[in-house]
This record gives structure tokens, C-alpha cells and sequence, in this order.
């Protein structure tokens, strides 16, 4: 895989240090031997300036819904707020594909219908607690589903400033547990188109982003 032909600017990465902690961050240049990011967020307590001249991996999604990752090196630093770092490009055929990982997750309050059984659960919306790429969860007064429940219909309904999203998906019971006489339920997307799932992300970082202002 050609390095130069699958990385592009704007491009939503995952980094992960020699301890296993998790960045995401978004490339905001490309050069011939060296790539910059930037919108840093740390999923852990992780000390950016301390990557400088540490090797990393780093994680991105094809075009496909693929995942790969490659082995590489941070070179420095620049900037304090936002900080930027500069990162080396991989060598052709150092790209490897493989399975997906955890997705960010962030606090949310998005509106979301479901169905079970071509009848809409209790007919009315529902509002997510937080959400992620992978799944959301919700509150709900009663205990809503049978455990480990599948073949669950939902469309999620994105608002992000002037640009609105409506997102079918299908999904499966993760968890459902008591939260002060409430049901805080848990689903995982099991099948909703790429594209969506990339807005869902994007929607995410920019939650962060706007908490971190």
C-alpha cells in the first residue's frame, strides 16, 4: 500500500504510545517524508509533548471501512495551544490491515428513534446519553429489551450547527443496568453504512473539541 495514495489532510487518526494510551487527532498537512496533526485529544492522561522523538502507532480507516496501521515516529513539536505534532510517513508496504478498535465516546444528547418488531418502541423518541462510532446508550424508565436482544432498528438524527444527519443503523443489546431507578441501556451498531459511522466520529470530535474551548 502506498503510503502518499492513503493518507490526506483532514483525515481523521488514532495514535497509540508504548503504554497503549490512545490520541485522536486530524492531519493538517502532508509532505514528501513527514505528515502534521492537529485537534489532539488524549482518551487517557497523556503528556502530547512527551511523544516527541517516540515511536507510535498510528490507526485511519480506508475508504471501504477498512482499518490499518502503521508503525512511526514522532519528530517534533509545534505550537503550545493547539499543539501540533510532526510525525514521519511510513515506508510503502508498511500499512497493514487491521481489525477495528474502540471508538471515541462522548457525552451527547441526541435524539434517536427505534424499532423491535416492525413497531416503534413505545412510540416516541429517545435521547442518547453518550455516543460513539461503535454504539450509543441511553436512559430509559423501564427495562426495555431482553439481554443480549438483536436485529434492532433505529435512525439517529445528527444536528451539528447548520449541517443536519439522519442515520438508520441496526443494532444489538449491549447492557442494560438499574441507575437510580432508571435502565441506563447500551447498544451496538451491528450494521450502518461507513459514511455514517465517519459522521458520527466527526460529530464526536467536534463535542470534544468544543468541551476542551
Amino acid at each position: 500500500m502506498i503510503a502518499l495514495e492513503t493518507l490526506f489532510v483532514n483525515q481523521y487518526v488514532e495514535l497509540e504510545d508504548a503504554e497503549g494510551n490512545m490520541l485522536v487527532a486530524q492531519i493538517d498537512d502532508i509532505g514528501t517524508n513527514t505528515f502534521q496533526i492537529g485537534s489532539i485529544i488524549s482518551k487517557h492522561r497523556v503528556s502530547v509533548p512527551g511523544l516527541v522523538a517516540q515511536e507510535v502507532f498510528v490507526y485511519f480507516q480506508g475508504g471501504a471501512g477498512d482499518k490499518y496501521q502503521f508503525k512511526t515516529k514522532v519528530i517534533t513539536q509545534s505550537g503550545n495551544s493547539p499543539i501540533q505534532l510532526q510525525l514521519a510517513i511510513p515506508k510503502d508496504g508498511e500499512i497493514l490491515k487491521v481489525q477495528k478498535r474502540e471508538y471515541f465516546r462522548v457525552p451527547a444528547a441526541l435524539t434517536f428513534e427505534l424499532e423491535k418488531s416492525q413497531t416503534r418502541l413505545s412510540n416516541q423518541q429517545y435521547r442518547t446519553r453518550d455516543i460513539s462510532g461503535g454504539g450509543l446508550s441511553f436512559i430509559a424508565a423501564e427495562r426495555p429489551f431482553q439481554d443480549d436482544e438483536r436485529d434492532l432498528k433505529g435512525i439517529l438524527f445528527i444536528e451539528s450547527g447548520e449541517s443536519s444527519s439522519v442515520i438508520p443503523f441496526e443494532g444489538r443489546v449491549v447492557y442494560q443496568k438499574p441507575v437510580n431507578q432508571e435502565f441506563q441501556v447500551a447498544l451496538e451498531f451491528t450494521k450502518i453504512r461507513e459514511s455514517h459511522r465517519d459522521a458520527i466520529i466527526k460529530f464526536c470530535m467536534k463535542v470534544q473539541l468544543n468541551r476542551r474551548k
